[in-house]
């Protein structure tokens, strides 16, 4: 018996036995690519440009202020207001808002990359230096984020390469956050034999800040920051060319429990929770009449304004509640997007102290698109049982 048809009965039996569905072979050539708001211009462009005419297959998904809350499915679906960018061979889109970025895990089930290139990190600053939780809990925190990405990566047998956030003004950002959210990433990444890009050692913010928002690169250094990158990603590509030979079938269970494939780490990775445990944004339609006493705030001193990149901002604020009027809110607490910068400067609600009690008429934010443009300052501890609410426009 020949090689070839031993290993085609020896899979044939595999899958069976399992009770596996057959699924497209990977390609040597297919390549998944997340990032967030430093791919919307000349970066992104390129990068997408550059990988097409090296000849991948790409699949390009572009979020504005994403991270892996936004990527991993562990996380209930997030909107995206600030600009999203999709393209594949097929279509080229561009939209202002979606509902929800979709998930690394549906994106890879759908696509099947061998290959998923991932460019994150500005928006983990916010997690890494939040004043809600010790410092050590902040890294841990991170550390997990980056973890579930690299894991959800390697589960399907494909590689990671992770692109590093480049070099932010160090007056937006310290060096020292810098050089430590990069060690948490290039750690982590390592642990699943990833490939990392260090951006910070290719590039230097030189614009005005605060003129400029000390994060988002001009055309002529974005492109130069991406040619580095491509150039890079080819020559790791040709050293990993072989890699998608060796998985010449890829099979999928044709069901799995919800359990198994819904659960996902809490925040401190100690207490599972499963897809039973997660409310959807559907859940919470109605509108709420609630006297409230805030308990915890997102922060923003007068002497932090350059922290808001736009005009408006959101600030999220968590409430205890001492009353329901109308009795259809089913927790003890109630997270609340209020507008604490408008044309840069601070609001009343701004000032609003821990202690104080509020009665307020509340809908989701979801019922207004235009606040969802809004940036959004939240440096509570992440709970997604506990979609925001905000003032209703009467």
């Amino acid at each position: 018996m020949s090689p070839l048809l031993r290993y085609e009965i020896f899979t044939l039996i595999a899958v069976f036995s399992a009770g596996f569905a057959m699924k497209p072979a990977y390609s040597a050539d297919k390549v998944l690519y997340l990032g967030d708001s430093l791919n919307m211009g000349a970066f992104g462009t390129t990068i997408d440009t550059n990988f097409r005419n090296a000849g991948f297959d790409v699949h390009t998904v572009v979020a504005g202020g994403a991270s892996p809350y936004y990527w991993l499915k562990a996380y209930q679906p997030l909107p995206c207001t600030i600009g999203y960018w999709e393209k594949t061979t097929a279509s080229d889109k561009r939209l202002g808002y979606v509902r929800a970025v979709p998930k690394i895990e549906d994106l890879i089930e759908k696509h099947y990359p061998n290959v998923v290139v991932v460019q994150t990190g500005i928006n983990l600053y916010a997690t890494l230096r939040s004043r809600r939780r010790p410092k050590a809990e902040n890294k841990e925190e991170v550390r997990s984020l980056i973890d579930q990405m690299c894991k959800a990566i390697a589960d399907v047998d494909a590689k990671g390469y992770w692109i590093l956030p480049p070099n932010s003004h160090q007056k937006r950002y310290s060096n020292e956050l810098q050089s430590e959210l990069v060690t948490i990433m290039r750690d982590v990444v390592k642990e699943y034999n990833g490939a990392v890009f260090e951006s910070q050692k290719y590039t230097k913010f030189d614009d005005p800040y605060p003129a400029t928002d000390g994060i988002h690169y001009g055309s002529i250094e974005a492109r130069e920051w991406a040619t580095r990158v491509t150039s890079d990603f080819n020559v790791y590509m040709k050293i990993n060319s072989s890699y998608a030979s060796k998985v010449p079938i890829r099979a999928t269970p044709i069901a799995v429990s919800p359990d198994s494939t819904a659960a996902y780490l809490s925040v401190d990775r100690k207490k599972i929770k499963t897809a039973g445990d997660i409310k959807s944004r559907a859940d919470f339609n109605e509108p709420v009449e609630l006297d409230l006493r805030l308990v915890e705030k997102s922060t923003l001193p007068a002497t932090e304004l350059n922290r808001v990149t736009y005009p408006n901002a959101l600030g999220i604020y968590e409430y205890e509640i001492i009353r329901d009027r109308k009795g259809n809110y089913p927790y003890k607490k109630i997270r609340g997007a209020h507008g604490i910068v408008f044309n840069r400067r601070l609001t009343g609600a701004a000032r609003r102290s821990v202690g104080d009690t509020i009665s307020l008429k509340l809908v989701p934010l979801s019922h207004y698109k235009t606040l969802q443009t809004w940036q959004t300052i939240d440096d509570l501890r992440p709970n997604f049982d506990l979609p925001p609410y905000t003032p209703r426009l009467d």
